[in-house]
């Protein structure tokens, strides 16, 4: 999708500034990242060691508000308002639309209850005002499902992944590899138990039609001679 492409570009610019940036100035560039409306994907910027070092500095609360922006959801920043800083009516916006990427992640009908608890907002109007500008910012694809009041996610784009849960995905990776595996080879089985069964079906009704002429043949035979006794 474009969003992907102009995301990462958009990035890109941000972690070559990182490479100077240091202290304050480092600060001032994750608020413009947060902020900027056409970049929702942070990891890149988040490992650059400049940004790493702010974790062990007067400056953590900034790192921790990237993280939450990386991984997190609108609830996991509520949980920690008072060691974060305060967001800009941007990047409230933009937290809002990440955590419906995520809800989109776990299931496919969202109930309006739901976004609106996970939002932190108040009215169903609300929700779906969120719900279009996620949609528009391409980061979901789905349907309002006004009847039955919830949202049907149909796509969501990937969020940012943490080192801890590459393993964890490594290991479903190879399940679903060795599964596929063993589906294949249950498929090859009953393929080549049908091939061989379609021999058998047609070796018995060559050897009837085999019979079938051969007495014929003898029943011509034996009227051919007691039509010449």
């Amino acid at each position: 999708m474009a969003f992907d492409a102009a995301g990462a570009a958009g990035l890109e610019q941000f972690t070559l500034l990182a490479k100077n940036a240091r202290g304050r100035a480092c600060v001032a560039l994750i608020q413009q990242v947060l902020s900027n409306k056409k970049l929702f994907v942070f990891r890149e910027l988040l490992d650059m060691p400049n940004v790493e070092a702010l974790k062990d500095s007067e400056h953590m609360e900034h790192y921790e508000l990237l993280r939450i922006f990386s991984f997190g959801t609108y609830n996991d920043y509520l949980a920690r308002k008072d060691e974060l800083p305060d967001l800009t009516p941007q990047q409230m916006n933009k937290l809002r639309k990440l955590t419906v990427v995520s809800l989109a992640h776990r299931f496919k009908n969202i109930p309006y209850d739901t976004l609106i608890q996970d939002l932190g907002v108040s009215t169903v109007r609300e929700v779906e005002d969120i719900l279009i500008d996620t949609i528009y910012s391409g980061l979901v694809q789905g349907k309002l499902d006004q009847k039955s009041r919830c949202f049907v996610a149909k796509y969501a784009v990937g969020r940012d992944t943490r080192h801890e849960d590459i393993d964890d995905m490594i290991q479903k990776l190879s399940n679903w590899k060795a599964q596929s595996a063993e589906i294949c080879e249950k498929i090859n089985t009953i393929l080549t138990l049908a091939e061989k069964q379609e021999v058998e079906e047609w070796t018995r009704e060559e050897n009837i039609r085999s019979m079938m002429a051969a007495r014929a043949g003898e029943r011509g035979k034996g009227f051919a001679s007691g039509a010449a006794s």
